[in-house]
């Protein structure tokens, strides 16, 4: 499955040239590479679900190694796919800050009361 995922982020490569690239003659090509991505990413969702239900089956059958193995590699490819997805506003919030976005307020900095001075 691993030539599948090179060759869907070689294709993604390959549109963002066609869409971005210098060359006129390459945006004819971006519908074709499109079909391509689609086609790849149906092959890799079909994958997934194949295995998450082997990872489930394999869980239910006391193989909790192997239903693991299966799981992670389901949540690899998932993510590679989600990449194409822009993610929900909810999810690109950082942890802890309720509006998503750093404090970027300097740290006050302490006060010398020792009187030790220079």
């Amino acid at each position: 499955m691993h030539d599948r995922v090179a060759e869907l982020v070689g294709l993604r490569n390959e549109l963002a040239i066609c869409k971005n690239g210098p060359r006129e003659s390459r945006r004819e090509k971006t519908d074709e590479v499109q079909e391509q991505i689609d086609r790849v990413r149906g092959d890799l969702s079909a994958e997934v679900e194949g295995l998450e239900e082997r990872a489930q089956v394999l869980g239910e059958s006391g193989q909790d190694v192997r239903a693991a193995e299966a799981a992670v590699e389901a949540r690899r490819i998932r993510a590679v796919l989600d990449e194409d997805d822009p993610a929900p506003a909810e999810t690109r919030k950082r942890a802890g800050s309720p509006s998503g976005k750093r404090n970027t307020a300097a740290a006050k900095a302490p006060e010398n009361t020792a009187g030790g001075g220079s």
